[in-house]
């Protein structure tokens, strides 16, 4: 019997660690880096140094306006007629849950803004070094799903490019695949085409995307106006829009005003869940605090009612003259060309088609690709950056088959809703941890530590009342979510809590964190710093961006953040930290 030679072992493992090295990011191959420990860090991960923050004040703005004015904005509107609201309720729905969803952006954006950190590295301060993993991998769930969500989305609205190109020879190419796919082969054609449209966009950084965004929020509310328009002008106007369905009346004599209201606001902040947690990763590429103010709030408020009104106002003209409420925008732009067969209405629809896929495929970028790109660089920081993880998210949109989430109304209402109950306590835990235990106050370097002594390490790597915190609210929504999908299951309060959703699960996380942090009060700052004012954004105030005065003068780039904090304490009286 032969056995391999020593030689032979050598050269296997020598392979091995070769390709292992290839893999890594180029800071686990000896690229220094400014900051981070690089077991817990890459260039990735580091606070946003100020020549990479390119992001101005209208940036956010425009792209919260031109994320409103796409599918999922103008879908979700829709499907709440086709549900059984009244457009009352739907509106009122609209108006609170776009409110409440500016406050939250704000909140969400400030910690990002002023330290220049991202949602990974921003959740080890709340959750611990190892807690946030947990919830970084939430997130990142979140954002695979909605990925491939946005990229169907993207599909059926090339699909109806290629018809207003193609006309009958489209139109009439056979479907191969079964009912019960709830795909057909034109939509998964296109489903593949829009994602190698998409594919080379994961590979721009985000200090150079925002350029995209703001294109895009130029371009979108002027085609969703003329749209609006042309379906005043050839529907019914508003005289239909109080008897848009039967549903409608029929849900409005059971239901009382209060919960339908409830419920809306639930599907609203549902379109909305996902991108209010991914906020710090796009602030933290901003030049100023204010370029992540009041300005996105007022911003969110405003095109989301404005999408609602226009989607809701739109599909009741065209139900009045159609004789049936299209809630997705590519069903409602295919009857059109049904009933309106002309050159002008081709081009016209050709024009709204593609300008709603190129805001899905921007949608799909800052709010789905970066954020999961960054999750998987908080994950995994030594063989991923957030390029190779919007690679990978990529990959992971398809194997989701995400036309099975949106195959009817009710099912796209039941997923939107359940995704509120642990996106929601997550941003209260955030925000009240920021706001109220902290002051503003987040100490960078102790981000990028993973030591004991360290001031996010907590009890053995985890913040035990943050979480204990987030599964209360979470737990507040489960019986509704059972509810939603078998109803039989749960009784009717548990339905009625799945109705609150979002509200009553954020709440619920925020005062229970909230007592917590009372009864026992967190460390702000790590020990040697205690004579240091306890003020509000001391630490962000006066260009500090997360470090004590003269705490960065220590820093090189051949030192790791380790070495450097332990030179700094030793300064302030060797004090162990």
């Amino acid at each position: 019997m032969h056995l391999p030679s020593a030689a032979k072992f050598r050269n296997a493992f020598t392979s091995k660690e070769a390709f292992i090295n290839t893999i890594k990011t180029p800071q686990q191959n000896g690229e220094h880096l400014m900051v981070g420990n690089p077991r817990w860090s890459n260039r990735d991960l580091e606070p946003t140094p100020p020549e990479e923050r390119t992001w101005t004040w209208y940036n956010l703005p425009l792209y919260w306006g031109s994320t409103a004015f796409g599918t999922a904005g103008w879908n979700a509107a829709a499907s709440l007629i086709a549900v059984g609201l009244t457009w009352q309720q739907a509106f009122a729905s609209c108006v609170i849950g776009s409110f409440i969803s500016a406050l939250v952006v704000v909140g969400m954006a400030r910690p990002g803004v002023r330290y220049h950190i991202g949602y990974p590295v921003l959740c080890r301060s709340v959750m611990g070094m190892y807690g946030s993993t947990f919830f970084i991998f939430i997130r990142a769930i979140v954002g695979a799903i909605w990925y491939g969500i946005q990229t169907y989305y993207g599909a059926n609205l090339i699909s109806v490019c290629l018809r207003c190109i193609f006309g009958y020879k489209w139109n009439n190419w056979a479907n191969t695949l079964p009912e019960s796919a709830d795909v057909t082969s034109k939509q998964l054609l296109c489903f593949f085409l829009v994602w190698m449209i998409e594919f080379p966009l994961c590979l721009v950084h985000p200090k150079r995307i925002h350029y995209l965004f703001t294109v895009k929020g130029l371009v979108m509310p002027f085609v969703t106006f003329g749209f609006f328009g042309w379906c005043m002008a050839h529907g019914t106007g508003l005289k239909t829009i109080d008897t848009q369905n039967a549903a409608g009346q029929k849900a409005a004599a059971v239901t009382t005003t209060g919960w339908a209201i409830m419920s809306g606001i639930n599907v609203v902040m549902g379109t909305l869940s996902p991108m209010l947690v991914n906020q710090p990763d796009l602030a933290r590429y901003c030049k100023k605090p204010r370029d992540a103010g009041w300005l996105q709030g007022v911003s969110v408020f405003v095109s989301k009612v404005l999408i609602f009104f226009l989607g809701l106002a739109a599909t009741s003209s065209m139900q009045g003259a159609y004789g049936k409420a299209y809630w997705n925008m590519w069903d409602l732009n295919n009857a059109i060309l049904d009933h309106n067969w002309t050159p002008t209405a081709r081009f016209g629809i050709f024009l709204v088609a593609f300008s709603y896929f190129f805001s899905a495929v921007g949608t799909n970028l800052g709010a789905n690709s970066i954020p999961f790109g960054a999750d998987m660089t908080g994950l995994f920081p030594q063989y991923l950056t957030i390029r190779r993880g919007q690679i990978l998210c990529a990959l992971l949109g398809v194997a989701l088959v995400p036309w099975k989430l949106i195959a009817t109304a009710q099912t796209f209402i039941t997923f939107l809703g359940s995704y509120n109950i642990f996106m929601a306590p997550l941003c209260a835990i955030i925000i009240v941890d920021y706001c109220f235990a902290r002051k503003g106050n987040i100490h960078v370097p102790s981000l990028y530590r993973g030591s004991k002594s360290n001031l996010y390490w907590f009890t053995s790597g985890i913040n035990f009342r943050g979480v204990f915190s987030w599964c209360a609210g979470t737990v507040m929504g489960m019986p509704g979510l059972v509810a939603a999908y078998n109803p039989k299951l749960v009784p009717q309060a548990g339905k009625d809590m799945y109705k609150l959703g979002w509200i009553l699960t954020f709440v619920t996380a925020g005062t229970v964190y909230f007592i917590c942090i009372k009864i026992r009060k967190p460390r702000v700052y790590p020990k040697g710093f205690e004579d240091v004012p306890f003020t509000w954004e001391y630490l962000c105030n006066e260009g500090r961006d997360g470090f004590f005065d003269g705490e960065r003068e220590v820093y090189s780039p051949t030192k790791s953040v380790t070495e450097a904090v332990d030179i700094q304490v030793g300064e302030k009286g060797k004090s162990e930290y």
